[in-house]
């Protein structure tokens, strides 16, 4: 299909799609979260896969009935909208499985809301083992092997299964468990903390059915009070019932809902929802009570504690996110770290944050020396997917999270000896790494491995910026985003003047804060003389080499709504 032909369809499809359009700067977002809720139909079974004979969208029709589909088996409002409510569902941690079992079926969903995979165990009694345990879980393998073994019990008490662990040594078990990371030899690949939490494959005669995997990457507790971490007894519930040939439900009590409900209580006294049992009678038929209630079950341990810090060492209590004062921000890989002491916070590219409260340094960052407890900026480099972390005069060189070397100077980057930094970031109007201290910067080129000439020069030439930001990061629609204090200020993609109404406050925009009116408050960048609509364009103009093409749902929203501003990306 031509282009020509293509771009109504298309801006008639983002119209219809889209709520009622926010403040115009939200453009390039609000096309984003379209193109990520169309993958997130398509990955979860609510859509097929697109034609790949065909390049053309999924119909209108089809789009808007997913949407309802979805949301009807998410218990929302069915508007056939991506509005924020259907957005926000979206973004939650949930199991790797599809919901809908096969899109043939999509708009007449079954009458029952439970779903079924059509295989089940042609026995009644099942062998389980864990072949890996989680590595960053204070839980104890015999802790997670008591809890696992609760989360079989649940489902062999209303379906007459029972369910034995076994050494490999003697018996090949009928369902492995594992905890991996990332890809792990099937079809489901892990994405770190939050999102994706696990998934289990349906029975039949593959060497794979009935397998379970939990990702490793999550921080997997029990009897958590706090609410810190994913409850792992609550999920393996959830996964074993696909092990056991239960498909989604969309019941509202129903351990089998997608997405992660949080702790469902004391595992000796846990019991499956009526829609939960009812499609596993479906499955194995029913079966008669014993007649002395519960089946035996191993003895549950009491959770873990947390060790006992060292007496001489410092108290670190939880910080506030909504008090801003960052020690760093960057955007890693799509997603915003927000870094605080010996905290950070992520928020999704969806806008979500992996959770409110903020997880611990060390923990992530594994090999970050123990002293390091401040990150003062930090930044993701293009050229290597490398993710550099920055304190004092030095910096530390990491391969997704896993230290890659030693701490390394800063000199390396061109900064004189003995200098930190307020912020570094990658700039992708010309692909060179700036790096800040108070009222002068630095540009370095990523390509050529060295310093630019000519540098430091004065923060003034990014016009509005503040002095000595918190941190300076680039948002995946390609605009410059300036951080200090509670207040952040947008410099448009390729701009080095930033927007008439920054500075704006950050917790409401970035970390799910309410609005403030009290806090420290920057100075109001310099209004515009008469006349001045558009930029300066007798600025030295940088080309960037090889930039990447803009995808085409981003680039056609914004000239479709009737073009785009002219502007002149300054060279700095």
């Amino acid at each position: 299909m031509r282009l020509r032909e293509l771009a109504p369809r298309f801006w008639l499809l983002a119209l219809l799609l889209l709520p009622l359009p926010p403040p115009a700067r939200a453009e390039e977002t609000s096309a984003q979260d379209v193109s990520l809720g169309v993958d997130w139909l398509t990955r979860y079974g609510y859509l097929p896969p697109p034609d790949p004979v065909q390049a053309q969208l999924q119909s209108l029709e089809k789009l808007r009935d997913a949407v309802k589909v979805m949301q009807r088996f998410a218990g929302l409002p069915e508007t056939g909208l991506m509005d924020r409510q259907t957005l926000a569902t979206m973004r939650k941690p949930r199991c790797s499985l599809p919901d809908v079992l096969g899109a043939a079926g999509l708009v007449r969903r079954r009458r029952r809301r439970y779903a079924l995979s059509g295989s089940v165990w042609p026995k009644r009694t099942l062998t389980w083992r864990v072949r890996s345990f989680p590595q960053s879980s204070r839980l104890s393998q015999e802790t997670v092997r008591t809890l696992l073994s609760y989360a079989l019990a649940v489902w062999g008490a209303e379906s007459g299964l029972t369910f034995h662990e076994v050494d490999a040594r003697h018996q090949e078990p009928d369902i492995h468990i594992d905890f991996a990371r990332a890809y792990h030899q099937d079809s489901y690949p892990f994405d770190g903390l939050g999102g994706t939490l696990a998934h289990a494959f349906f029975p039949g005669e593959h060497p794979i059915s009935g397998d379970t995997h939990f990702d490793d990457e999550e921080t997997w507790t029990f009897g958590s009070k706090d609410g810190e971490g994913t409850d792992l007894f609550a999920v393996a519930v959830h996964e074993f019932g696909h092990a056991l040939g239960l498909g989604h439900s969309s019941a509202p009590n129903s351990i089998m809902r997608p997405f992660y409900q949080g702790p469902v209580g004391d595992p000796d006294k846990y019991r499956l929802s009526q829609d939960d049992v009812e499609g596993l009678q479906q499955l194995y038929g029913k079966v008669p009570q014993p007649p002395h209630g519960k089946p035996t079950r191993r003895p549950l341990a009491p959770p873990p504690q947390p060790p006992t810090p060292h007496p001489d060492s410092p108290a670190w209590p939880i910080p506030d996110r909504c008090e801003g004062s960052f020690d760093a921000i960057a955007n890693i890989r799509g997603e915003t770290f927000f870094f605080k002491g010996p905290w950070f916070w992520r928020l999704q590219p969806s806008g979500q944050l992996v959770s409110p409260r903020p997880a611990r340094l060390h923990r992530f960052w594994e090999g970050l020396p123990a002293q390091v407890t401040v990150v003062q900026a930090a930044y993701a480099r293009h050229r290597d997917g490398r993710i550099l972390l920055f304190s004092g005069p030095q910096f530390w060189e990491f391969r997704d999270r896993q230290l890659d070397g030693p701490a390394r100077p800063l000199t390396e980057l061109g900064l004189p000896p003995g200098l930190d930094v307020d912020a570094v970031f990658s700039w992708p109007a010309n692909g060179k790494t700036y790096l800040v201290r108070g009222r002068s910067y630095w540009r370095f080129d990523e390509e050529a491995r060295r310093a630019d000439p000519g540098y430091p020069r004065d923060l003034s030439l990014w016009e509005g910026a503040p002095v000595a930001p918190d941190d300076v990061t680039v948002s995946n629609a390609g605009d410059t985003y300036f951080f200090k204090g509670t207040q952040y200020w947008r410099f448009p993609k390729g701009s080095v003047k930033t927007e008439p109404d920054s500075p704006q406050p950050m917790g409401p925009q970035w970390l799910d804060c309410p609005a403030s009116t009290s806090g420290p408050h920057a100075p109001k960048p310099p209004k515009e003389t008469p006349g001045s609509g558009a930029c300066d364009c007798q600025c030295e103009i940088n080309q960037a080499a090889g930039r990447p093409p803009t995808p085409l749902l981003l680039s056609l929203l914004p000239l479709l709504a009737g073009g785009l501003a002219s502007r002149c990306g300054g060279s700095s």
